[in-house]
């Protein structure tokens, strides 16, 4: 068995068995392209049907023909039909079968499904499974929560005021604040029932002409979340207890107890309006016209303070053909308006470029009315100025940020962006093409993110910067659940051999020069659960936080290391650089290499698994070869006598370089693919001789009289007759 590769080449080889698949591609199996017409399909169906159809084999070769015929037939029929087409290119084989049996979306068409054409079908398919997918994410994740608990330790590091040396001591741990938040979506069948009423007429329109084709698969009532959160401290209480016979007092601890100082209960309701303008009914007319596309939101609390707060986002296109700016209204409304203002926000976000977004935030505060106003209503509603001025004050705010998002790579299809003669184009061109794409994922890869934001109120004022990265290769540990559907088309999840850790680094500075920071690395550790590690200066002191979440979960255990007044330069060096370093030798010292060897493991013991089969795809190929050869040469005879093209030769397998022949790494294995080649290069007749290793193909042919030769990789198109194959004149290789 062949050495694979080094500990440099694990990634590549791991991916190569991951997508290795033992199903056969329909469109080389009928030896046409992925841009082949319906006349096309049908002309290759027939050809093969020369070669392989069981009636027209000797009696020992029709079971092979059978089995041959088979495939060829499954290929055929589904190629033909448009709509399993579709389905076949998103999901292949297995897709179209799934999707065909019981339960699938095709189980039972309706007429608009049956009468669409293949792009329509195509929008048609990829909405339905992503909100097939959608559904059941959102089933992952209908409530969310979080837990906070705040550990002292501060005890762990001290600090020699004289002479400045940190000393780390064995600290004592006590729980000491806690936050615990709980959110969950709920139906709200009465708004729904109201809005729906209002757009009744609207939709009986629609439905005449939609008959149920273009209608979405999952229907997305409006939906109420109702949130709690409980905050506070734990304290500890003592009881003072008299001994009756000494009648000496004692100081007996009590279990500590939740003291909770921010409690917390509302509920929040949203709906995204369409062309409200259209409907008819009272969205046609003015003021509520203004709900044309604009998402509507209102948010009740109820602890500690009964307040509303409404708000309306909307998109306005200054100038044709621009970036919209997003303009979002919000009012809060905490007091009667005959005691207060409401608290009016404007909020406007603009997209200046793909990755790069700028806002600008405004807060009235709490407004009283105008005192002339104050005094004429007081005689009415009895509302004194000691009164007024009692009421909770909140004050005005501005804010400006810029935030640069990191650069998404563009996921692409095998053969997107190829066209016809793309093997004619310069060499440079490609090189450089080839470059600029590694360029981009490198930097998707690093997904560097950063942003700046200025806040400043009648008070105080602060600026803050944020820069974050991926460091290490493999998966990013802040990716969200990326959606394998999209309106582009299906790109499935590929397994990364490891996991990158993604580093934020935070920094605030006030209006006194005070520095404030927060250092923190996440990791994913499991397909939906992330962890990390954070260090920063807080108002407990210098705390180091463990971070943990799983979907809509997360738990978070602030640990203060010491208070503000020992916070030195050495402390804050000590508590990054410990971690830091633990967590880099665990990476490298245990994980990844534990990464290799099971990968590495995966790669021999599927290796074993496709040369167990090798006999038997030799044997089906060789049986493939007895069938086509008639129809072959008669075919090459014909092209023969007119001068046209003819293959004399050709071979298909692994050949190791000079230095790992020097080696004895591996050894060469090749096979003799003349009659499929010769066949318009069907991939019945091929069978892989070197499971997981690179192969080339190698093709003698005749043209015009003149002997030629091409070379070309698995993944390199072909293209023959050209004139620069015509410079060999032998068989040697």
């Amino acid at each position: 068995m062949p050495d694979f590769a080094g500990d440099d080449d694990i990634s590549a080889g791991y991916t190569q068995v991951m997508r290795y698949s033992d199903e056969a591609d329909y469109y080389a199996l009928l030896g046409v392209s992925k841009e082949a017409k319906d006349s096309e399909i049908r002309s290759a169906y027939r050809t093969l049907t020369l070669s392989f159809h069981p009636d027209k084999q000797p009696a020992h070769m029709r079971e092979a023909g059978e089995h041959h015929f088979e495939k060829i037939t499954d290929a055929y029929n589904t190629l033909i039909d448009p709509k399993k087409r579709v389905v076949y290119d998103l999901l292949g084989a297995e897709g179209v079968q799934q999707e065909w049996s019981h339960g699938g979306s095709m189980e039972n068409q309706k007429v608009g499904v049956k009468a669409m054409s293949p792009s329509e079908f195509r929008r048609w398919f990829l909405e339905t499974m992503k909100s097939r997918e959608r559904k059941a994410v959102n089933s992952m994740v209908r409530s969310k929560g979080f837990i906070t608990l705040g550990i002292d330790a501060s005890s762990m590091i001290s600090v020699d005021e004289e002479e400045g040396d940190v000393y780390v001591n064995v600290p004592t741990v006590k729980p000491s604040r806690y936050a615990v938040g709980y959110n969950f979506r709920t139906p709200l069948p009465l708004l729904e029932y109201l809005i729906g009423e209002a757009r009744k007429d609207e939709e009986d329109a629609q439905a005449e002409d939609i008959e149920g084709d273009n209608q979405p698969s999952e229907t997305s009532g409006i939906e109420m979340v109702i949130s709690t959160r409980v905050a506070g401290k734990l304290q500890k209480l003592q009881q003072k207890v008299i001994d009756p016979s000494s009648q000496t007092e004692y100081l007996v601890d009590l279990p500590r107890i939740l003291a909770a100082n921010d409690v917390s209960i509302g509920a929040a309701v949203s709906h995204v309006f369409g062309d409200a303008a259209g409907a008819k009914g009272i969205f046609k007319r003015r003021p509520f016209s203004i709900l044309n596309d604009s998402a509507v939101t209102a948010n009740v609390l109820l602890l500690p303070e009964p307040q509303l707060e409404t708000s309306i986002g909307k998109s306005i296109q200054l100038v044709p053909g621009t970036r919209p700016f997003n303009v979002n209204l919000t009012t809060t409304f905490s007091q009667s308006l005959f005691e207060i203002l409401p608290v009016v926000g404007l909020q406007i976000t603009k997209n200046v470029s793909n990755t790069k977004l700028a806002l600008c935030s405004w807060s009235s505060g709490t407004l009283e009315w105008p005192l002339v106003i104050q005094r004429l209503v007081e005689p009415f509603f009895g509302l004194g100025l000691e009164e007024g001025a009692a009421l909770p004050v909140q004050l005005s705010s501005l804010q400006f940020a810029f935030f640069s998002f990191p650069k998404q790579q563009k996921v692409v299809g095998d053969g997107e962006g190829e066209e016809e003669g793309d093997d004619e184009v310069d060499d440079e061109v490609k090189e450089s093409t080839q470059r600029a794409r590694q360029q981009m994922k490198t930097e998707a890869d690093k997904a560097v993110s950063w942003n700046v934001q200025m806040q400043a109120t009648p008070e105080n004022g602060a600026l803050a910067f944020t820069y974050g990265r991926n460091i290490f290769s493999g998966k990013a540990a802040d990716a969200v659940v990326r959606s394998e559907w999209s309106s582009e088309g299906y790109y499935p999840m590929v397994e990364s051999e490891s996991r990158s850790l993604r580093l934020e680094v935070q920094t605030t500075v006030g209006l006194d020069f005070s520095l404030s920071w927060h250092l923190r690395g996440t990791r994913q550790v499991g397909e939906f659960t992330r962890m990390g590690l954070g260090v920063g200066i807080q108002s407990q002191g210098l705390v180091m936080t463990v971070y943990w979440s799983r979907l809509g979960q997360r738990l978070q255990l602030p640990v203060s290391v010491c208070s503000l007044e020992v916070v030195s330069a050495e402390a804050a060096a000590f508590v990054v650089a410990v971690p830091w370093l633990a967590y880099c030798a665990l990476e490298f010292g245990i994980i990844r290499p534990r990464q290799r060897k099971e990968r590495r493991k995966l790669m021999i013991r599927r290796h074993k698994q496709l040369k167990k089969q090798i006999p038997m795809k030799k044997a089906e190929s060789l049986q493939a070869v007895e069938l086509m050869t008639n129809q072959v040469r008669l075919r090459q005879a014909r092209e023969d006598e007119r001068g046209g093209l003819v293959i004399t030769k050709a071979e298909y397998g692994y050949i190791p370089s000079d230095k790992k022949k020097k080696n004895n790494v591996a050894e060469p294995s090749v096979i003799d693919v003349t009659i499929p080649v010769a066949a318009l290069f069907k991939i019945i007749g091929f069978y892989d001789p070197a499971p997981l290793l690179p192969k080339t193909l190698k093709i003698w042919y005749r043209y015009q009289g003149r002997d030629h030769f091409l070379q070309a990789g698995d993944n390199e198109g072909i293209k023959c007759p050209m004139r620069e194959h015509y410079s060999f004149t032998s068989y040697s290789a």
